[in-house]
């Protein structure tokens, strides 16, 4: 079983472009490959790359773990037959 990136994850992010060490996060919004996260925990080296990115960042959703689950993702509404 696999466990989907929700809103409200909180998740361990690699190193990307704009972090240069791991961080952890809590999602936003996830998109179809990638999610908005929220930066909350960080290595100090890091300190001015968290403040220049207001403490959120985009991440690719291969490129994180989920440390804790979020929101249940919505069941898909199901029409039902006319008749």
């Amino acid at each position: 079983m696999t466990t989907t990136v929700t809103k409200g994850a909180v998740v361990r992010c690699q190193a990307n472009g704009n972090m240069e060490h791991e961080f952890i996060g809590t999602v936003v919004k996830r998109y179809e490959n990638s999610a908005w996260v929220t930066i909350d925990e960080f290595d100090p080296r890091d300190q001015m790359n968290a403040r220049d990115l207001l403490f959120q960042s985009v991440i690719a959703l291969k490129r994180m773990t989920i440390l804790k689950a979020g929101e249940p993702e919505p069941e898909p509404e199901v029409e039902e037959a006319a008749g």
